[in-house]
């Protein structure tokens, strides 16, 4: 599902304008006149509207350098040679790319052109099941067990790629019928039309850089013909006034952060991470009766808290203490009738949206992440691996943690390694009424709370934000105005 947008004066039309990427740009957001923040703000939000996968900051920085045309002509004329684009194979170890690459991938005869546009971790330990071990939660990149050290010189790890197909346009995208036929043979790309690779790093802190430093380092090595072409709307180094590699890097670093600044401030989007998505697309997501719908993401939401929470409680004090950690991917890929929405693109866009849902229950239900009527705490605990896996821990107010339940902690890897003392026994207080807080100017995730208006009674887990825009913007939609799971889109 894209969102139908009108292409008009006010949006940067590539090679037909002027660049919405500036000299300033390339020292942050911080050092970006506003109006060149605005310009550069309403092509981004007209890309997110009109791409079907989620936008990550690295796939919005190709769009405003590369000029990605709207319409769905995407890269068609930009100025790439695709047989210098990395190869890509089903099943074979690669060295890691990040996403935003470029790739091709090879088919045995005439090979597919994409941009990878989202990569999560895919642990062979990780099963079907939405139950994982507790040490593959954060556990780092090669690490096979948890007997084994972080150290690997050279670690690889499985991961789960998702190529948008249909980024170079009609002339270099395959057909459906022959994209049915590669799928089903699952020799090129899975059943889900993604590509499962092991990703070859060169050194373990390699593994560990963060999204966007790991695409400054692809630009600057594997892609960096492309990057200087003198054919782009406008050159990185006109840009950074100089072609000097450091001074590129800075460049590069400056100007994602402008993109992901834009991506952050708009109003008519939300972000999981470094993925946005309009805020009509997440509500309509949200509206529906079907799979993935409100109904599934609270049954998501509160098997979170089922989890941990005890069954029964003995007659002399509480049951033990109980620790479980909630794999995403696996967890929609175990509803019924949802294999449309876990394929190509989509897949991604279900993943964050999941994430974005169980994210506004925490920051708008519970008391830091702690539910005080079933004493489970509930925190994100690994953002990549199999679309995120999610820790609920009972007894939760003995773990006296302040940290954002929505940063990713690591607990599953580190607690198993390196095993907690006995915590000390803290009572439960009651839960009183709490007053609405304003959240932190930077978070790992864009997961505003819900509106207030929409609580329940109890406070119980029953409620996600249905709203596709915030009250500035709002009335362009059924699902305009934040509302209840419970109301749904009236």
């Amino acid at each position: 599902m894209t969102t139908v947008i009108s292409t008009g004066t006010d949006i940067w039309q590539p090679y037909d304008g002027e660049p919405v990427l500036t000299p300033a740009m390339t020292d942050g957001h911080r050092s970006t006149p506003a109006e060149e923040l605005e310009r550069l703000g309403r092509y981004l939000e007209a890309v997110v509207a009109d791409r079907a996968c989620p936008v990550h900051t690295a796939v919005a920085f190709n769009a405003a350098y590369f000029g990605y045309e709207l319409g769905g002509e995407g890269y068609g004329n930009g100025p790439f040679d695709l047989d210098a684009f990395p190869a890509l194979t089903l099943g074979d170890e690669v060295p890691a790319l990040p996403v935003g690459a470029l790739v091709r991938i090879e088919t045995g005869s005439d090979p597919l052109y994409a941009e990878i546009v989202y990569k999560e971790g895919r642990h062979p330990d990780v099963t079907e099941g939405a139950d994982v071990p507790a040490w593959v939660s954060g556990a780092p990149a090669g690490v096979r067990g948890p007997q084994e050290g972080p150290d690997t010189p050279r670690p690889v790890r499985r991961e789960l790629l998702v190529p948008d197909l249909a980024a170079f346009g009609p002339a270099l995208q395959l057909g459906e019928a022959k994209l049915r036929r590669f799928r089903a043979r699952q020799k090129w790309l899975n059943k889900d039309g993604h590509v499962v690779i092991d990703a070859r790093y060169g050194s373990a802190s390699e593994a560990q850089l963060d999204g966007s430093t790991a695409f400054v380092h692809h630009l600057l090595t594997h892609q960096r013909e492309a990057l200087l072409s003198p054919l782009v709307p406008v050159s990185v180094a006109h840009l950074a006034g100089n072609g000097a590699k450091e001074r590129l890097r800075e460049a590069l670093i400056g100007l994602l952060d402008t993109v992901a600044h834009a991506l952050r401030t708009s109003d008519s989007l939300r972000a999981w991470g470094h993925y946005a998505l309009t805020r009509t697309r997440i509500g309509a997501g949200l509206c529906h009766d079907g799979p993935l719908g409100g109904a599934d993401l609270r049954a998501l939401a509160g098997s979170l808290e089922r989890g941990a929470a005890p069954a029964t409680r003995r007659r002399h004090g509480l049951n033990g203490s109980r620790t479980v950690y909630t794999a995403i991917g696996p967890w929609l890929r175990g509803v019924d009738g949802a294999e449309p929405l876990l394929t190509g693109v989509e897949y991604a866009v279900s993943v964050c949206r999941a994430n974005l849902a169980v994210a506004d229950i925490i920051r708008g239900d519970t008391d830091n992440g702690l539910r005080a009527e079933t004493d489970v705490r509930m925190t994100l605990d690994d953002d990549f691996e199999s679309g995120g896996i999610w820790r609920s821990h009972y007894p939760g107010s003995e773990e006296a943690d302040q940290a954002d339940p929505l940063r990713p902690a690591g607990r599953g890897w580190h607690d198993t390694v390196q095993p907690p003392s006995p915590p000390r026994t803290v009572a439960i207080r009651p839960q009183s009424v709490r007053q609405e807080q304003e959240p932190a100017e930077e978070l790992h995730v864009d997961a505003e709370p819900a509106d207030p208006r929409s609580r329940t009674a109890t406070g119980s887990v029953s409620r996600i934000t249905c709203g596709s825009t915030t009250a500035r913007s709002a009335g362009n939609s059924r699902c305009a105005s934040p509302t209840s799971w419970r109301t749904g889109c009236r």
